[in-house]
């Protein structure tokens, strides 16, 4: 439950959004690499994201 900050601060907001995209996005991923995993044992009918490539640190 966000905090009534999260109304009336701009950077709280952000924030909140932020942490709320955060977390969409680490669960979409999750469900990713549960597709092709299953899709590698063979599991029929499946239509998976291709995985995201990160750039790799200097």
């Amino acid at each position: 439950m966000p905090s009534d900050e999260v109304l009336t601060s701009r950077i709280a907001g952000e924030q909140h959004d932020n942490a709320v995209e955060a977390w969409g996005e680490a669960g979409w991923a999750q469900v990713g690499r549960l597709c092709r995993f299953f899709d590698g044992m063979g599991m029929k009918g499946l239509d998976c994201p291709a995985p995201e490539i990160r750039p790799k640190p200097s």
